[in-house]
């Protein structure tokens, strides 16, 4: 009897499983890193969208933000300088925690430099060919140093869908990529990579802006060359040369500066709270085109953001103040610290288009039905397999067996492919996976 003719009038959930890549930079403060920040958006939303995800995340220590009911935290020693950990895989405990007991519907990687080497490992132990998809956050431009870019451009073609902050970040990425590759390789580069802004959640916009806020200028990106810190200090030095009623904010800056300059640290409730007294922020010119988490963070707490003119920051809000250079920065400063009520105008519109335009859980929504269809597309087994059919019967005696288990049974080697087998399965009207860390394949009539 082919087993898949029984009870297909019923349909039983079954449990997503995904391997999630990491990218940290800021071990110094786990939970301030902007990877753990964008995981801990990503999971939530996924969360509220549906309820069949696993998530198994590959940590350098635990992170308490990230620990959800349906979530493994495994650990190992992960250099974050970013120059080092782009390059370092520390293959032998990656092994051990990537062993045959558990399955992988799919890899999120938020770092391509890496995915060749986690997608060799994943088949080489799990017997599983996962698809990939997920993000890059950073590319190591000429601009900046160009060591990594040719890697990263290799890992990213290893993807299925590969999200990018901005179409500028994409536009430069194509084309250093030219110099390199074929037109052939150029297209497909660029139907993987897929412009997904960063926005917010809807409860984190605030409902009405502080109108009497103190004259704090906010610089709350990191005070580094990328971003062109010495060039904003320059900038606030001329104008407090104009001025000495305002301070400036510098969130992630070790120490004073200058007499104005402040640097208290608050926990993400505190951070709020403080952009939201903060009377301006300013978004500089920066060498990579990426999106500003720093400028939407303040925006939807009522603090309009003047920007540099370049087609990133249009992509962030195209209604906004634009400078085009140091002297036309100085004139806006002036012109918000000058003028209260249009810079009440221009908080109102901030917020406003975080509304309209910027709700995250939109691009989750949409990401959800993308992960799907890579489920849909993966090749499974028919259900003529002899094999197959073999299975089916075990699990049917058994009540249920783990992957372990199956996989022992079959006394299958490394090179014979897993991934076509749990797709059907998991396609089987009477089969389903326990939601839990250690995959389980049940059957119920």
């Amino acid at each position: 009897m082919n087993l898949f003719e029984l009870g297909k009038e019923t349909k039983h959930q079954n449990t997503v499983r995904v391997l999630v890549l990491p990218n940290v930079t800021y071990a110094k403060d786990i939970e301030a890193d902007s990877f753990v920040q964008c995981l801990k958006k990503q999971i939530t939303l996924l969360n509220e969208i549906r309820n069949d995800l696993w998530f198994y995340l590959i940590l350098p220590v635990p992170v308490p933000s990230l620990q959800y009911a349906n979530s493994t935290q495994w650990y190992i020693p992960l250099p974050t300088f970013p120059q080092t950990m782009r390059h370092q895989m520390d293959v032998p405990k990656i092994q051990k925690l990537l062993s045959r007991n558990f399955d992988f519907d799919l890899i999120m990687s938020h770092l391509p430099d890496h995915t060749v080497g986690y997608k060799s490992i994943c088949y080489n132990v799990t017997h599983h060919t996962p698809p990939i998809f997920g993000y890059a956050h950073w590319w190591d431009f000429k601009s900046q140093s160009g060591d990594n870019f040719l890697p990263q451009i290799i890992g990213a073609l290893q993807y299925d869908r590969c999200y990018i902050n901005t179409q500028a970040q994409k536009n430069l990425v194509l084309n250093q990529a030219r110099e390199t590759f074929n037109d052939n390789t150029i297209s497909k580069l660029d139907d993987i990579l897929t412009v997904q802004h960063l926005g917010v959640d809807a409860k984190d916009i605030i409902d009405n802006i502080n109108e009497t806020p103190e004259k704090i200028i906010v610089f709350n990106h990191r005070p580094d060359t990328y971003k062109h810190f010495k060039q904003f200090m320059a900038v606030c030095d001329k104008l407090w040369e104009m001025r000495q009623d305002f301070k400036v904010w510098i969130p992630l800056l070790d120490k004073p500066n200058r007499d104005y300059v402040v640097t208290t640290k608050f926990n993400k409730k505190g951070y709020y709270k403080e952009l939201q007294n903060c009377y301006m922020g300013f978004a500089p010119k920066q060498t990579y085109g990426g999106w500003s988490v720093a400028a939407t963070d303040g925006m939807m707490n009522g603090c309009p953001f003047v920007f540099y003119d370049d087609t990133y920051y249009h992509e962030l809000m195209q209604t906004a103040d634009f400078f085009k250079d140091d002297h036309e920065a100085l004139m806006l400063m002036n012109t918000y610290l000058d003028d209260p009520q249009f810079r009440n105008e221009q908080a109102e519109r901030a917020l406003d288009w975080m509304r309209e335009k910027l709700i995250y859980k939109d691009k989750m929504i949409e990401m959800s039905e993308y992960m799907d269809k890579l489920l849909d597309k993966a090749h499974k087994i028919s259900y003529n397999s002899e094999k197959l059919q073999e299975i089916l019967q075990w699990i049917k005696n058994s009540g249920s067996v783990s992957k372990l288990e199956l996989i022992d049974k079959l006394g299958w080697g490394r090179g014979i492919k897993w991934t076509p087998y749990r797709r059907a399965l998991m396609n089987h009207p009477n089969i389903y996976d326990v939601k839990g860390s250690n995959p389980t394949y049940c059957w119920k009539d």
